[in-house]
């Protein structure tokens, strides 16, 4: 089907987090130090990560996407509260993910 759903540009991305922590859905993963939509079905296309974004990397599109998926949001987190001691809706990131504490904010978001 053909939906409003969120396009992140990786070359405007500085890795900050920020719309990982802002997506609700959890739709939005940090992977290499980038935000990359995970999943088309996460996505809700309300659009809640768009202000978070200092660079503004996040833009709406129209485009063949899976529907959103309630459900299967819900029990993501369902899922990740069950099996992940301390678990918040947080940003995650790789680094975290292979063992290493994570930073917040990351560097990107830190003032100077």
């Amino acid at each position: 089907m053909k939906r409003q759903i969120i396009h992140i540009d990786q070359e405007k991305c500085n890795g900050c987090g920020a719309c990982a922590a802002a997506c609700h859905e959890g739709a939005i993963a940090m992977i290499g130090g980038k935000a990359t939509l995970m999943r088309d079905d996460y996505c809700d296309g309300m659009g809640d990560c768009l202000p978070h974004c200092p660079t503004g990397a996040i833009t709406f599109e129209q485009r063949e996407a899976a529907p959103y998926n309630e459900a299967a949001v819900q029990a993501a987190r369902q899922h990740k509260a069950a099996h992940t001691p301390g678990w918040r809706a947080v940003a995650i990131s790789e680094s975290w993910l292979l063992g290493s504490p994570p930073v917040w904010p990351p560097e990107a978001c830190r003032g100077s």
